[in-house]
């Protein structure tokens, strides 16, 4: 009998290729979060928040180590992005449209679509027909100079200037929450750090949050670190409980991304997030928000980046920030598992999702 293939939509084709991608540059990036956040949390826990800041120390080198390692985040992002879509002629055009979106102030957002324009323009700048002899020129010259100036062109002088404005916008609607009401400040700071653990949204908390810093505010940040050690821990404790609603992967990832939360570090959970995001992101959200409003209430404050479990001896008022990080953890967990044990009411073990990837559940 002769199995008839379909042919896939090319929207179809394009969007796996995306979610590839990004799956790809998260994936390499996680490891350079975990390096930098250590790092920064090590230098906070060893030299505390004044000795970290005095020019010159170990403890300031230590930070400012850190920082630079998490400085490279977009630019990596943006390289294995592109690379997922264009092999290793992307690598370079994307690694020079992270540093224009990072230059541009376009955070993480301005990095994955730098990344997805180098992948592409590379991919079609294959297409092009060349004698056989020209192959080393062309890979060394042609594909990583066109390619940059192209993506450069595009980010500095096309979207890169829109995406940093919204960027940038998000930072200054979060600093009139501040003078407002801190229980709207840290429903709405706690959800952007759940909402996509590490993404654009994320990242613009992160930023006011440091801008809070500089101004000596620490109350900001040390909300915003509670919340976004959340998702990892959310999703472990919830692959225990309704075991069911998570495939083998999933389960397999489990086993890491509750320590990843530990050490402050949200992206973990986005694996999770890409699968089953309508039950995975709602859950998140609501235990990032309970944790952030429980951290400001108590006025726990940390004065310095890198915020995790290993900053707790240098944050003042560390009791209401670590009741607001289990709270979180539980409350999460709980919606989660709501959420999950109905779709395998309904649907049935999320183990038959193995068989087919690309299927996701509404």
């Amino acid at each position: 009998m002769v199995k008839i293939q379909r042919k896939q939509s090319p929207w179809v084709t394009t969007g796996q290729d995306i979610y590839k991608a990004v799956m790809t540059g998260v994936s390499y990036i996680i490891p350079l979060v975990v390096s930098g956040g250590m790092v920064l949390s090590l230098a906070l826990l060893f030299f505390g928040n004044e000795g970290a800041r005095i020019d010159g120390s170990v403890g300031s080198i230590w930070r400012e180590f850190g920082g630079s390692i998490l400085g490279m985040l977009v630019p990596i992002l943006a390289a294995y992005v592109a690379y997922s879509l264009a092999d290793k002629p992307g690598l370079i055009p994307g690694l020079a449209g992270g540093i224009a979106a990072s230059t541009l102030g376009a955070g993480f957002f301005g990095g994955l679509i730098a990344g997805l324009i180098a992948g592409y323009t590379v991919r079609y700048l294959k297409k092009i027909k060349y004698p056989q002899s020209f192959a080393g020129i062309v890979t060394i010259f042609f594909y990583p100079l066109l390619g940059t100036v192209i993506t450069g062109f595009l980010m500095f002088f096309v979207i890169g200037g829109p995406i940093a404005w919204l960027n940038q916008s998000m930072i200054l609607w979060l600093g009139d929450l501040q003078s407002s009401n801190f229980i709207i400040l840290g429903i709405v700071l706690g959800a952007m750090a759940g909402f996509d653990m590490g993404g654009p949204v994320n990242k613009a908390g992160y930023a006011f949050a440091l801008a809070a810093i500089d101004a000596g505010n620490g109350l900001p940040y040390a909300a915003f670190a509670a919340a976004k050690s959340l998702p990892g821990i959310i999703c472990a404790i919830g692959a225990v409980l309704v075991p069911k609603g998570f495939t083998r992967d999933e389960k397999d990832a489990a086993k890491t991304s509750w320590l990843l939360g530990i050490f402050g570090i949200s992206e973990g959970a986005i694996p999770f997030a890409l699968r089953d995001p309508l039950r995975v992101i709602p859950a998140t959200m609501v235990g990032g928000a309970f944790a952030a409003v429980v951290s400001l209430w108590g006025k726990s404050s940390l004065q310095s980046a890198g915020g995790s479990v290993l900053t707790i001896p240098v944050t003042e008022n560390p009791l209401y920030w670590v009741a607001g990080l289990v709270g979180g953890a539980v409350l999460g967990a709980l919606v989660l598992s709501a959420l999950k044990w109905r779709k395998v009411s309904v649907h049935g073990p999320d183990e038959a999702a193995l068989e087919e990837p690309a299927a996701v559940y509404a």
